[in-house]
């Protein structure tokens, strides 16, 4: 991807990039396509092409540790005409959402011109628990020479990743609002909040290039702070003098930005708006600020992405039993029996990316994708990010080896078979009467069926078997507590005993 040069050129208003190469020039191809060889040859990588529209326009999209707590997925967006690369991360720390969210709306891009690789969830695992970092800070590491877990081994990609770039942007949410002198506890020169951080104001490479950090920074951050207008939140010149000995901020030796500018010699920023910011639109939007002027001072020419921020959930799950699918919505029961064997093949949700499912007490974090041997009773618990978006109840049957349930109900007068698990879309105004409901084993057939949330009408004793009565729908006549999520829409409809559920099916109410 990347476009080696001498000189990087101007940006989108006519300024000569303060960005010069020395006498040594670029790195060795060769010595990066070793350095890609070897990695790869340690990474297992499953890999999908998503084709592009325009000449030369394309995007890749890869998925390293697929069904693991560290998925990691990578996106390059290359342009119909060839420019520079930029390299966006977010969510390094897994408790700053305004920098994961803002990057992800960047791998839906199309480009004009020039190129973008976006990690949006580099630290899935802590992003998951909402976590600065479950197993130490990944923004601590670059350090490292050694590879010692997962944590390390998704270092190792983002490291590759910066050899393909000509600049990097590492996404952050921080404490307070930075300020160049002493205001309050929150606003002060140690605060990172709303800062553009660079690691010297000119930083000199191993072979003799110049990159006046500093320059460009300011460059970006005065537009930045003509699109937030107000001066209690704009972004300020952050110079942590990295390499100085005295420095205050020594442990910034060991992050993203310092070792993709002293290995690569690209000019790399921290970015990072404020954990105090009053919404979690407004980080997202400072972000796209930020991110839309850098793009701009390198001739990067995007299509804008939006901020939608719709809050997630689960619509239905598709679970394999045994290598059998079976399709479960937000909120219903599976019954297995002991030893079967679980995996969850597709999550349906209002949302295609950051989402993880974890099957409580087996498994790891993040059960996506993986079979797994089920002993007793459990939970899988669905989330988008660090948010719970829905469960599904999985129960272990008991007193025998009971399969299948089925419904047997009258929809307006008509007979009708329902399977457990099943959703019936009855329209305001139908009539439902349950007969009885029966297992695969037969001789189980004397349940009592209670439709939850229905009492019916001149009953002074609810013994909550609902057979036999019919059952007028109305959004009225149901309490609306026992539905689904409350929302007075899909009610459950249980056989057996509170105490001692077979099975149950859901009702569905939708308009006349």
């Amino acid at each position: 991807m990347k476009d080696r040069r001498d000189t990087i050129g101007s940006g989108r208003h006519g300024h000569s990039m303060p960005y010069r190469k020395g006498m040594a020039g670029g790195r060795s191809l060769c010595s990066v396509t070793k350095v890609v060889l070897s990695l790869l040859s340690l990474i297992a990588l499953a890999a999908s092409f998503d084709s592009a529209d325009g000449a030369g326009a394309r995007s890749e999209h890869r998925v390293y540790f697929e069904g693991t707590s560290y998925e990691l997925h990578v996106y390059k967006i290359f342009g119909r005409q060839p420019g520079r690369t930029m390299l966006i991360i977010g969510g390094i720390q897994g408790d700053e959402p305004g920098g994961f969210l803002s990057a992800d709306l960047y791998t839906d891009l199309t480009l004009e011109k020039g190129n973008l690789i976006v990690v949006p969830r580099a630290n899935f695992k802590s992003i998951i628990l909402f976590q600065r970092g479950v197993d130490g800070d990944m923004n601590r590491v670059f350090n490292k020479k050694e590879i010692e877990n997962d944590m390390d081994r998704v270092v190792e990609i983002i490291k590759r990743l910066m050899g393909e770039a000509d600049v990097f942007l590492n996404l952050h949410d921080g404490w307070g609002f930075h300020r160049p002198v002493y205001i309050d506890q929150l606003r002060n020169p140690k605060r990172f909040g709303q800062s553009i951080i660079v690691d010297a104001d000119e930083f000199l490479c191993n072979d003799g290039t110049r990159i006046s950090l500093g320059e460009m920074a300011r460059q970006v951050l005065d537009r930045v702070n003509r699109r937030i207008g107000d001066k209690r939140y704009f972004m300020h010149y952050f110079n942590t003098k990295t390499s100085d000995p005295d420095t205050p901020f020594s442990d910034m030796k060991k992050t993203a930005t310092f070792y993709a500018l002293r290995k690569y010699c690209i000019p790399s920023f921290g970015i990072e708006t404020s954990k105090h910011l009053p919404s979690l639109e407004m980080k997202i939007l400072h972000h796209n600020y930020a991110i839309n002027e850098f793009m701009a001072l390198f001739g990067i020419v995007p299509e804008q992405p939006r901020i939608l921020l719709l809050r997630p959930y689960l619509k239905y799950a598709v679970i394999s039993v045994n290598s059998e699918p079976v399709v479960i919505e937000n909120g219903g029961r599976l019954f297995i029996e002991k030893g079967d064997a679980l995996k969850v093949i597709h999550v349906e949700s209002n949302y295609e990316r950051g989402i993880s499912c974890d099957i409580l007490g087996v498994g790891e974090l993040n059960d996506f994708r993986k079979e797994i041997k089920i002993q007793n009773d459990t939970k899988i618990v669905f989330r988008k990010d660090n948010m719970k978006m829905g469960s599904v109840d999985v129960r272990i049957r008991k007193n025998g080896k009971t399969k299948f349930w089925v419904f047997i109900v009258k929809v307006n007068g008509k007979m009708r078979a329902v399977l457990a698990n099943e959703v019936l879309s009855l329209k305001e105004g139908a009539e439902l009467e349950l007969i009885e409901t029966f297992g695969d084993r037969g001789g189980e057939m004397d349940h009592i069926i209670n439709f939850k949330g229905f009492i019916p009408p001149g009953v002074t004793r609810n013994t909550g078997d609902d057979r036999g009565v019919k059952i007028l729908i109305h959004r009225k006549n149901f309490i609306k507590r026992y539905s689904r999520d409350g929302r007075g829409e899909v009610y459950p409809v249980i056989a057996g005993e509170t105490t001692d559920e077979k099975a149950r099916f859901w009702v569905r109410i939708v308009p006349g």
